[in-house]
């Protein structure tokens, strides 16, 4: 496994398309609330900064999800994913990643209404990730504690589009809203895939 991270690393130190690598993530200090971990003996909720990201942070339901290592990975590589497919110049999404807050779910909700990936509306359907607010998403964990399987990439999609156009665009590869292509729905099995081969 540290042969792994020391691998990831490497990847996401190199230098992208946009001109700069995910490495600037990397350049902020080790703050002393980073030693802090998940409690397994405290109350729960738990609320854990996630290392390599200024303010970044995230809301724990147990231990299991997720150890505060997995989770910075875990974002690490869709920034370098979104480098490498769509740029980010002025540092909309990197900025959006330094302050994101993750609130880990062990049950799937229930939305009103909402969109499919092909622009659909539904209406009383069970989902697995929700946008907040501008820096904070609700996401189920997913299966057998595997972050592969959650919906992290999805949701941080929806957020840096936020960052980037103003709008989370709600509808994705819908006409409603502008703003998600095909391109980032592939970006995302890409991600997934990377998380897997990392055994997140």
């Amino acid at each position: 496994m540290v042969k792994k991270i020391l691998i990831l690393l490497c990847i996401v130190s190199s230098v992208t398309c946009s001109g700069h690598g995910t490495s600037v993530i990397l350049s902020n200090e080790n703050r002393p609330a980073y030693k802090y971990s998940c409690n397994p003996k405290a109350d729960f909720p738990q609320m854990v900064f996630i290392p390599f990201f200024k303010e970044a942070s995230q809301i724990l339901p147990n231990c299991e999800t997720y150890p505060k290592h997995m989770t910075a990975i875990a974002l690490l590589i869709f920034y370098h994913k979104w480098v490498e497919w769509f740029g980010d110049r002025n540092y909309a999404v990197r900025g959006m990643l330094e302050k994101v807050m993750i609130r880990w779910g062990t049950e799937k909700k229930v939305s009103k209404r909402g969109y499919t990936l092909e622009g659909e509306l539904f209406e009383g359907r069970n989902i697995i990730g929700r946008v907040e607010s501008e820096s904070i998403i609700w996401v189920w964990q997913g299966y057998s504690h595997r972050i592969s399987q959650s919906a992290l990439m999805h949701e941080l999609v929806h957020l840096a589009l936020r960052a980037k156009n103003g709008h989370p665009d709600a509808d994705h590869e819908g006409m409603k809203y502008r703003g998600w292509t095909n391109a980032h729905s592939i970006m995302i099995v890409e991600a997934k895939r990377m998380l897997q081969a990392f055994n997140l």
